[in-house]
């Protein structure tokens, strides 16, 4: 009956009609060869690129998926616009592409133009923008149609406001009932404190945020403590609110005169956000209280300066009241630098100081960035960075990128807090390594880095664009989280090229991912040198074994009998360590090298060794398929085609026509049939 049950049409039909057809019968070739789990995005391309710029929405929406996966945002943006104005979906994609860029005025306007075309999607995302904008009330009618409507995401989004709300209330309620026992006390400021982990649905509903603040307020006078403050100034930073939580800690610490936590907390937001003075005027403050933890910190800016006395004074005494022996090699350095200082400069540079002093004090950008950098060598830092600071106000890329180094490789400035200064020379360097013949390394890594730090900040969208463009330009590490990022995409044939350009660059074990994908599609050519790569390793990186297993199946692809017998060899030698990285199901179902091995010595006539592998592997698997295959093979040339049958019965779909009295070419047949090769 199921004989009868019609079938769609072939490949090569669909590419036969895409090729003589119009646009649509392209989109409908470029669906089948998206099917599956082995999609063909690359081959889709180039079939649904003619019917998006005909106005096909499906094709454009599809195109711009695509691109924006593979980090090219740009490409998204021209795909999703062509669509956009008669398409919800790519209205959809569209605002959020701009959204997540950062053009919330683009997104607004496409968020509406899509709800106009009927996206729920649309409709409820420009509702949360809205709301973004405390347009509270306006955002809250335009969910509620989008509920509804049934746009489920908008009910969500009501459920989440009615959430915080409550989570506030109960706050404040678990406060009144503090204030009149004590006894409930930590549970009422535990509750508070996990106030803060709602940051995110803060930045989004921010109706909410000043109601929060007042609970970390009143929780601060039930709890006669400054924790609820330092906890209220850590939501305001992670709100980008940084002036109103640098006046909270200095509220908190002004009404808690006795405590070190706000001032040791303030000290360190000042480190992070790149201004020592203030730093180092709070954490002294929290180490006069007694904290230990201030007095490292203190030790380390002081080191970082070259203050050796100073670092010295606070290494000893954080030695001195926390069991913890770091502080003695804290004074190792201390002595080490004292033997051989590194921030010395010459007499000439010593004497240009005044007059850089006086040109920089007057404006001069070019003073004021030389003397920066001599500052920096003499290990000034605070006033360094205010010199950099004035010369990077002419916009010079390089000048901006040195602030940003000083501040992130020296004075221990968080990522986030220094990306606009590394941007513009990242921008630059993009630029210059597009048009070059070969990129500079040097130029690949800043661009990286900009993509790390994006990741430091949570920030995987933004991150995902430079760390692809750092591993199209053979950034090893960029390229491999690339590769691995594709892969969870579905995208395996980007997987596989950023792998290996991340074994190309320096990430060796990437060579088996690029590689072993290249077998399993039978481009065994381009496997093998990636192969290679990952069993030779890098100086500072182990040969992976497991890719002796897929070399010797590259070069089995490639005919190259002889060379594969001795990678497989290789690779029988080697599986024990290569199972030991795997374990439960995926160890059960791991290859075993001794049946490609017994295979490819069959090829080569080496039937005894042949045989003397097979018996193994049937004495552990009395039903395993390829050693019943080269059994069958090697009986057949041995002249026995009773035993050839009888391996055989483990091996052809249809026993039947292991007949009795079968001829030596009736087995040949059969062995063809169900020979791989």
């Amino acid at each position: 009956m199921s004989a009868n049950v019609p079938q769609g049409p072939t490949e090569s039909e669909l590419r036969a009609a895409a090729e003589t057809g119009g646009p649509q019968a392209g989109v409908e070739y470029a669906r089948f060869l998206m099917a599956g789990p082995s999609k063909d995005v690359d081959g889709a391309v180039p079939w649904l690129e003619p019917a998006a710029l005909a106005g096909d929405a499906y094709a454009a929406r599809t195109l711009a998926i695509m691109m924006r996966d593979r980090g090219e945002y740009e490409r998204a943006e021209h795909w999703y616009r062509a669509g956009a104005d008669h398409d919800g979906g790519c209205a959809f994609g569209l605002a959020t592409l701009l959204e997540r860029s950062g053009d919330l005025a683009g997104a607004a306007e496409w968020y509406d133009r899509g709800a106009a075309l009927g996206s729920l999607e649309c409709e409820t995302n420009g509702a949360i923008l809205l709301a973004g904008q405390h347009r509270t009330d306006e955002a809250v009618a335009r969910l509620e149609e989008a509920q509804r409507k049934g746009d489920h995401v908008a009910g969500e989004a009501l459920s989440l406001m009615d959430g915080l709300a409550a989570e506030i209330r109960e706050c404040d309620d678990l406060l009144d009932q503090a204030e009149q026992d004590q006894d409930d006390l930590d549970i009422a400021l535990d509750t508070v404190r996990d106030l803060g982990d709602r940051a995110e649905d803060f930045r989004r509903y921010p109706r909410y945020l000043d109601d929060a603040l007042s609970v970390y307020d009143k929780a601060a006078e039930v709890a006669e403590d400054d924790a609820p403050l330092v906890w209220k100034a850590l939501l305001l930073t992670k709100v980008d609110r940084w002036n109103d939580a640098q006046s909270a800690l200095e509220k908190a610490a002004e009404r808690f005169p006795e405590s070190a936590f706000a001032p040791y907390v303030h000290g360190l937001m000042q480190r992070e956000h790149g201004d020592l003075d203030k730093a180092e005027s709070w954490l002294r403050r929290a180490a006069d209280l007694g904290r230990p933890e201030a007095m490292w910190n203190l030790a380390v800016l002081s080191l970082n300066q070259r203050r050796l006395d100073e670092a010295e004074h606070w290494y000893t005494a954080y030695g001195e009241r926390a069991d913890d022996k770091d502080f003695e090699a804290g004074l190792e350095r201390v002595e080490e630098y004292r033997r051989r200082p590194d921030n010395l400069v010459d007499e000439a540079d010593e004497a240009r100081l005044p007059e850089l002093r006086t040109a920089a004090g007057s404006g001069d950008v070019s003073a004021a960035a030389d003397l920066a950098r001599l500052l920096r060598h003499k290990r000034a830092l605070p006033e360094a960075v205010k010199w950099f600071r004035l010369a990077a106000e002419d916009g010079d890329p390089r000048t901006k990128l040195e602030l940003g180094e000083l501040l992130y490789d020296i004075c221990g400035a968080d990522a986030e807090h220094v990306i606009e200064w590394f941007l513009p020379a990242a921008e630059a360097a993009y630029e210059r390594a597009s048009t070059a013949p070969v990129a500079d390394p040097g130029d690949a890594d800043l661009i990286e880095q900009i993509g790390r730090f994006y990741l430091n900040a949570e920030d995987e969208f933004k991150a995902e664009k430079w760390l692809r463009r750092a591993a199209r330009l053979g950034h090893g590490t960029a390229a491999w989280w690339a590769g691995s990022r594709s892969d969870e995409y579905g995208d395996r044939q980007e997987a596989e090229r950023m792998w290996a350009l991340a074994a190309q660059g320096g990430v060796a074990w990437c060579g088996w991912l690029a590689g072993r994908s290249m077998v399993r599609r039978e481009a065994y050519t381009e496997a093998e040198p990636l192969l290679r790569i990952a069993w030779e390793g890098r100086e500072e990186q182990e040969p992976l074994h497991e890719a002796a297993y897929w070399l010797g199946l590259s070069l089995r692809g490639q005919n190259r009998l002889d060379e594969a017998a001795d990678w497989l060899r290789t690779a029988v030698e080697v599986h024990p360590s290569v199972r030991k990285g795997y374990s439960g199901f995926m160890a059960t179902t791991l290859f075993d090298p001794r049946s490609d091995l017994a295979d490819v010595l069959c090829d080569l006539e080496l039937d005894d060794d042949a045989t003397a592998l097979v018996d193994a592997l049937l004495q552990q698997h009395p039903k395993h398929r390829v050693a019943h295959r080269v059994a069958a093979r090697i009986a057949a040339r041995r002249g026995d085609p009773a035993t050839a049958r009888a391996h055989l019965q483990h091996v052809v779909d249809d026993p039947t026509e292991l007949r009795e009295g079968a001829t030596a070419e009736d087995l040949q047949r059969l062995f063809n049939a169900v020979h791989p090769h």
